[in-house]
């Protein structure tokens, strides 16, 4: 018993004290395009942000710490610190062009420093040879807590990855501390390493020989993009071209495994890419380039068969626009904008609801205005760290609701609250899968507390409207006169939906003969309730008219 009450004052405490010392804000920050920027600090939709210093047509990276404060950004070629300053010694790096080609991570087990890593096009003569894949070490004790490039530690080329060329991206290991850097490598045969970053450094590459990259460095094609499902098992890649290829990645060991491409007909060129937060979907920017009529389409990524992954293939909007996906905070899918012709388009489109059916997704256009700021065909790259949101299914009064996490990590431990105090001590749980069934019909707020294995804790909520139960109620089993008919009512709700025994559809039906009669009730969200009666006509029990004497 005291253990029991230890560890209920335990979860108190963890409840009331989370959201404040361990914000999860590393992706707040957003700066892109030509000097646009938005913060997710205070909530969604974000804030449009005028301080940006950047130019850049395809891609940047920002670092944020934990609280949600801006460290730096960058496009490739230069730095900036968060005065929107160049960064101490923080220009003239090598990652500056058309390709994903930047990436920042923390190093693990230190607060203070970050690797920057670029990756360049290889040319052939009589062009300049251009430059391999490299890293830069910043340290943001540098310049009185600006941060800096530190000496001797600028453009460093990797052993192993001189001639790799295109996108590259990171995802955390599976011990939630270290990282892989993922890098394309051109020479024969075509293949993937996977660098491993730990507190000791840049470790020796584990290498994956790729059939998928042969295919497309053969034609003279290099990664263009290449974006990482949220619970880093998956990849898919662009290439400026008519195919993506779709891999598996095994954040423990760092081993890539081909998968299959895919197109989509009609279209020469699958831009873009992005992933759900649930990992369940994968959405593509296609575009045609003769004109400017362009599509977004989604296919379920949890099918590995080609055949089926294709069959799933569904077109969620067309679009008079193309341009760059990124998961937010938010878990919306945001949208930066282009034109054949033009770049100048000072609004992001977003897809509010990316894990709902593709008819209520929720696409809107201009759905942030940047004040002036173009998004070119930009939107910063991030790299999956920690995220902790709540999946549940049902809506229904009286009905148990299930509740599921999504985690990355998966977590140490769960603490759930219901925010419904009037059912006690059902309000809480600390099951992985918990169920809860509200009594009374409203707005609640659920709250998660997630605690993962490095000991830092996140808070996820989610308002949930319960609705009410359908209760229908068509009175007692009665018997009734002859030829006298009963109106049958199972009460009025514009929203809802009725079914009788008798195939009617309406609120109330009018029964004349005996039987037994029932109703089913439905609400929007498929909550029902059901009733039945039991009618006994009697026979004869309506009078005879009585004969009329005549004196």
């Amino acid at each position: 018993m005291k253990y029991k009450f230890l560890h209920y004052c335990f979860f108190l405490v963890v409840l009331f004290s989370t959201e404040v010392l361990f914000a999860q804000g590393e992706w707040n920050n957003w700066y892109f395009g030509a000097k646009a920027g938005v913060t997710f600090q205070n909530g969604t939709p974000p804030t449009v942000l005028m301080n940006s210093s950047m130019y850049v047509s395809t891609i940047s990276n920002v670092i944020s710490d934990s609280s949600g404060q801006l460290l730096l950004y960058t496009h490739g070629g230069a730095i900036w610190n968060r005065q929107h300053q160049y960064m101490l010694n923080g220009y003239g790096l090598h990652g500056f062009n058309n390709q994903e080609s930047v990436v920042s991570v923390p190093l693990p087990g230190n607060h203070s420093l970050y690797y920057v890593f670029t990756n360049d096009m290889i040319r052939l003569p009589p062009s300049l040879p251009g430059f391999t894949f490299e890293y830069n070490i910043v340290d943001m004790a540098l310049d009185n807590g600006l941060g800096g490039i530190i000496p001797g530690y600028k453009n460093i080329i990797v052993s192993g990855a001189e001639l790799s060329e295109g996108a590259i991206t990171a995802v955390v290991h599976r011990n939630n501390s270290d990282y892989w850097i993922i890098v394309p490598i051109s020479d024969n045969p075509k293949r993937f390493h996977s660098y491993l970053l730990t507190k000791g450094g840049l470790q020796p590459p584990v290498i994956s020989i790729s059939p998928l990259l042969t295919s497309w460095m053969v034609d003279g094609l290099i990664p263009y993009q290449i974006r990482v499902s949220p619970d880093g098992m998956k990849f898919a890649v662009t290439a400026h071209d008519d195919r993506i290829g779709v891999f598996s990645f095994n954040p423990l060991t760092g081993v890539i495994t081909s998968l299959f491409t895919f197109s989509i007909p009609g279209f020469e060129i699958l831009y873009s890419v992005v992933y759900s937060v649930s990992n369940k979907y994968l959405y593509v920017m296609a575009r045609k380039t003769s004109s400017d009529h362009h599509s977004i389409w989604r296919y379920n990524a949890s099918k590995t068969d080609s055949t089926e992954f294709v069959k799933s293939g569904e077109k969620v909007v067309d679009l008079n626009y193309y341009g760059k996906m990124q998961l937010g905070p938010d878990n919306k899918l945001y949208i930066s904008k282009r034109r054949l012709y033009s770049l100048d388009f000072d609004s992001l489109s977003v897809i509010k609801y990316p894990d709902l059916p593709v008819s209520q997704c929720g696409y809107q256009d201009n759905y942030v205005a940047l004040q002036g700021r173009s998004t070119r065909e930009c939107l910063p790259f991030f790299v999956q760290r920690y995220f902790a949101y709540i999946h549940h299914s049902g809506f229904c009064q009286g009905a148990s609701i299930c509740f599921e996490p999504n985690t990355w990590p998966p977590p140490d431990s769960l603490w759930w609250d219901f925010g419904d105090p009037s059912s006690g001590v059902a309000n809480f749980s600390n099951d992985s899968t918990p169920e809860h069934i509200f009594n009374t019909p409203g707005i609640y707020t659920v709250k998660m507390i997630v605690r993962h294995v490095d000991m830092r804790y996140d808070t996820a909520t989610l308002n949930l409207t319960i609705e009410p139960q359908p209760m229908p109620n068509l009175g007692p089993d009665r018997m009734v006169c002859q030829d006298q008919p009963v109106i049958l009512n199972a009460g009025f709700n514009p929203q809802w939906t009725y079914l009788w025994s008798t195939g009617e559809t309406t609120p109330t039906i009018t029964v004349t003969n005996t039987g037994t009669y029932s109703v089913t009730v439905t609400s929007p969200n498929g909550c029902t309730g059901s009733d039945e009666v039991v009618l006994s006509i009697i026979p004869g029990s309506t009078p005879e008219p009585k004969p009329i004497k005549h004196n």
